[in-house]
């Protein structure tokens, strides 16, 4: 591998990589292709069966491992039974699985999802009626960050949903089977503070199967999904205002009555922030299901999925409100659980995951984890998605308390272990005590009786229960009795005479108290009792009573013509009245004038005298002149609030007029007075208006210079009058030297007529200016680009991917950049992308050559341009025979050089091919020498023979 290989190998692999050799080996294998994943999007593999080598290949990647050479892979893992979310980068894919039985069934679906919602789930094999869904919330806050592209479904900003989903499977008499999916679900708007219970129903059996209307019955009804002509039932109730921690269970229960399915859909809010309630399921809504069956079970396996593609989960997840909404959470601190009913009580699924599979809300940002209580935890982090344990123990309130005493006051919490609830022996109130008898326990329908003052309640296992303890008491109220008179007191410890008595009495026991009607004084002064001179009273609740007198005067009053005392004309008055009642005289005393005087008795024409001593009344007369001031806001007038001050004022007297110069409405709106402060001496009638023009605060910023009313500034605050003319000015662009500008987010003219507060922010987006240079074409943003100059927002974000560039003549450019860069603009930038080019070599022949030192028959590598190839070999070869192998030339590119070494650049494809020859010589020189060893030895013969 060379060191270019290695740097790809490392950037793209961000899972596992996995070299595969021998593709096409006598193994068969399953694939997906073309499977499109965009920015943010993974893959769900479902496997039902079986174990395989699960391998994602870019197309080219796919191309080479499948005609047998070696290839990475952008992920590789062993899977077997079970759910795999795999993030992987946007691209297009090939899904492959390895080893596979050849011509067999693979039992494995490969889904494209977004972002999935996050909780707590199981694919474990349980049949059940009835699963439980706990959650304890003690921070939440979402926000939809697409709210303005989904307006028009109505999702809203602060939208989030709590989901228990799970898959019931019906058997028909008939032997057939119908799957459906099932929801039980909050729906919480949380920057309000409120939540909706929802449920809906999904036919699952097959792909894009339908609910009808006529098949189903419950408290909702059927919708049609916008835009796929599906149909669903659902419920929505109304909204609930809930406050922080909030705790409780969902639960769904599928039932059969006189072989109709009945899924029952429940909720309890056990916590709604400091009040605690007992854990009653409320069944919103029970769902009859038109079908005649033998069997309805709420199923989880791994091993199969619906006929309508769904996974057999349960499911407790946390995703956007509704309508596939994808939501983000600025907070979110919450422990869920779920459990299956096992029959005599709640059991929770064992191996659980932290994502749900089926509902098409998700979160883009939580995390979950296992609390140290064995509960699931989810907060907001770093999303992943995987197996969370095999051992789930959660550990959830079941058992609850709630103690009443006496006084009303109750008080209800959870319990986890045996604990001892004691009553006190006394209470004491506000003029109350109560004095403990024994103690009424009904713990789940069932009432004992205890005489002690404490009892042991042990918490229930796996089942929700509700116990509630109350005191019985005897009563005692506190009498008080008081009289500034003495009075006799008949109580059923005895009678007495007094005038003040304080005493504890049994509830229900009798009082009489009798009193003296009056007492007289010499001072022309006595009392008299407004009570009942005998009063008898059961006692049922604690008394403070006491015995009224009032002081009455004698009062005379005396005219020189009629006056009206009370409703009776008279010119003499004597009677004894009643200390501060009122003594109303009308007198003949108001002489009018027609220009706004008048005469005036001073006691007035209606006098309300208040009696408070005895009295001798007289009666006088005094001028008056008609004084009417107004002012549509408060003035002082006598250092007295007043709007329309209309008085008759005696002659003489002076009124201090003070007008504010301005009167602040609130913080941003005013009026300003155009009249001063003046002292009247009032002489003759008066009649005065106050004036004044209303005034706005106008408050304008900009964090750069703009042009306001013709003046050049970045801040104003300023008030203005009503109906004013306000010109605001802004160029469009506003340009800094280092690649930086502000973009005008307002109208470049804003004009405005003031009628009322003005708080205006001259709103911009910084941007900077990015540009990227490139001798080779790259994708930016997912557009295909040579070169890009542009501006960008501050903190968006560029994605480059970068691809081998190949070209049909055996030349390619290779990427030294990261082949993916995701770059955040924070600041100008200035990106050049490095490629280096690559020729393809190819070098063949019969006898090996050292091509840069390492021998090679067959040769054919990519070799950066510029490179030096040194070729080097013998001449001559002698082979075992004794046959000579001898180089005859070497072609580069069709031209022959005749000998080794040959020093190459490569500067272009290279194809060398070398040509040798065998050379027979040595077989000649052998063949005459033993000619001439024939002939020598025939010689040496023919000699002796001769002698």
């Amino acid at each position: 591998m060379n060191t270019i290989r290695a740097m790809i190998l490392i950037i793209i692999l961000t899972t596992t990589s996995a070299v595969i050799a021998n593709a096409q080996s006598a193994a068969c294998w399953y694939y997906w292709p073309n499977v499109n994943v965009n920015i943010g999007q993974g893959l769900l593999v479902k496997v039902m069966n079986g174990s395989y080598n699960l391998y994602v290949f870019t197309p080219t990647q796919y191309s080479r491992w499948s005609s047998s050479g070696n290839a990475y892979a952008v992920y590789s893992s062993r899977v077997t039974t079970g759910a795999y979310l795999i993030r992987i980068p946007p691209g297009t894919y090939y899904v492959v699985l390895y080893p596979t039985q050849c011509n067999g069934v693979t039992n494995v679906s490969i889904n494209v999802i977004g972002l999935a919602p996050t909780g707590v789930s199981s694919t474990m094999p349980i049949n059940t009626t009835a699963i439980l869904g706990y959650f304890n919330v003690s921070s939440i806050r979402a926000w939809n960050a697409s709210y303005t592209a989904v307006n028009i479904l109505r999702v809203p900003k602060g939208g989030a949903s709590l989901q228990l989903n799970a898959v019931v499977r019906v058997e028909l008499i008939n032997g057939g089977f119908q799957e459906y999916w099932l929801q039980d679900a909050l729906i919480f708007i949380t920057n309000e503070g409120v939540f909706r219970v929802v449920d809906n129903v999904w036919n699952a059996t097959a792909p894009k199967a339908n609910m009808s209307q006529y098949l189903i019955n419950g408290s909702g009804r059927v919708y049609e999904v916008m835009g796929i002509n599906q149909w669903y039932y659902g419920y929505i109730s109304s909204f609930n205002k809930y406050s922080l921690p909030l705790s409780g269970y969902l639960e769904v229960n599928v039932t059969l009555i006189n072989g109709s399915v009945v899924v029952m859909f429940g909720y309890a809010i056990i916590r709604n922030g400091s009040n605690y309630a007992s854990p009653t399921i409320t069944w919103f809504d029970n769902v009859t299901l038109g079908v005649k069956a033998k069997q309805a079970l709420i199923v989880t396996t791994p091993y199969e999925e619906t006929g309508g593609g769904y996974a057999y989960d349960v499911e407790l997840v946390f995703g956007g409100s509704f309508n596939g909404e994808q939501t983000t959470f600025e907070s979110l601190n919450a422990q869920l659980a779920i459990m299956h009913w096992g029959g005599s009580g709640w059991v929770p699924y064992s191996q659980v995951y932290n994502f749900g599979m089926n509902t098409a809300e998700s979160a883009t940002d939580l995390v979950t984890s296992i609390a140290s209580n064995g509960n699931v935890q989810v907060t907001v982090g770093i999303p992943y998605y995987g197996e969370l344990t095999n051992a789930f123990k959660p550990t959830i309130p079941t058992s609850f308390i709630e103690v009443i005493y006496p006084n009303g006051t109750v008080r209800g919490f959870y319990v986890f272990k045996e604990t001892m609830v004691a009553l006190p022996m006394i209470i004491r109130g506000n003029g109350i005590t109560y004095v403990f008898k024994g103690i009424i326990e009904s713990c789940n329908g069932a009432v004992r009786l205890i005489s002690n003052s404490s009892v042991e309640v042990v918490p229930s296992i796996n089942k929700l229960s509700s116990c509630i303890i109350r005191g019985n008491y005897s009563v005692y109220f506190l009498v008080a009795l008081r009289s500034q008179y003495p009075i006799n007191v008949t109580l059923v410890n005895g009678t007495f005479a007094v005038t003040n008595i304080e005493s504890w009495v049994p509830a229900n026991s009798s009082l009489v108290i009798r009193v003296k009607s009056i007492y007289t004084f010499n001072n022309l002064t006595r009392v008299k009792t407004t009570n009942e001179t005998s009063i008898n009273i059961t006692v049922r609740t604690p008394l403070n009573l006491t015995i009224n007198w009032i002081r009455q005067y004698l009062v005379n009053a005396s005219s020189i013509v009629p006056i009206n005392i009370n409703g009776s004309l008279t010119l003499s008055y004597v009677n004894w009245v009643n200390e501060g009642s009122i003594l109303v005289l009308t007198i003949p005393g108001f002489i009018y004038f027609n220009n706004g005087t008048r005469l005036m008795a001073l006691n007035k024409s209606s006098v309300g005298i208040v009696v408070t001593h005895p009295l001798v009344i007289t009666t006088s007369w005094v001028r008056q002149y008609l004084v009417n001031i107004s002012s549509v806001v408060p003035i002082l007038i006598n250092s007295s609030h007043s709007i329309n001050y209309v008085h008759w004022v005696n002659s003489g007297s002076i009124i201090n007029v003070t007008v504010p110069r301005y009167y602040y409405v609130n913080g941003s709106v005013r009026l300003m007075s155009l009249n001063s402060s003046a002292l009247i001496t009032v002489d003759k009638p008066i009649k005065a208006a106050v004036k004044w023009v209303r005034q706005y605060l106008v408050n304008i910023s900009s964090p750069v210079p703009i042009i306001v009313n013709g003046s050049r500034l970045i801040s104003l605050i300023n008030w203005f009058n009503e109906s004013s003319t306000l010109v605001i000015n802004a160029q469009s662009h506003y340009y800094f030297n280092n690649g930086t500008r502000l973009l005008l987010l307002n109208s470049t003219m804003i004009k405005v007529i003031i009628n009322r507060p003005l708080n205006l922010t001259v709103n911009w987006v910084k941007q900077y200016l990015v540009n990227v240079t490139s001798p080779a074409s790259f994708t930016l943003n997912g557009t295909l680009l040579g070169s890009l100059l542009g501006w960008f927002n501050a903190s968006s974000l560029i994605n480059i991917t970068l691809t081998i560039q190949y070209f049909s003549n055996e030349t390619r450019l290779l990427p030294l950049n990261s082949s993916l860069m995701l770059i955040k603009v924070n600041k100008p930038l200035n990106i050049t992308i490095t490629w280096v080019r690559q020729y393809l070599v190819n070098v063949t022949s019969p006898i090996p050559l050292r091509i840069n030192g390492s021998e090679f028959r067959n040769y054919s590598e990519w070799v950066n341009a510029g490179a030096l190839i040194i070729l080097s070999g013998p001449m001559r070869v002698i082979e075992g025979n004794l046959t000579v192998i001898r180089l005859t030339s070497v072609f580069i590119n069709g031209q022959a050089h005749s000998s080794l070494p040959i020093n190459v650049t490569v500067n272009e494809p290279l194809t060398v091919s070398v040509d040798w020859v065998r050379d027979y010589v040595i077989y000649y020189s052998i063949a005459l020498l033993v000619i001439i060893i024939i002939l020598i030895l025939v010689a040496s013969h023919g000699g002796v023979n001769r002698s």
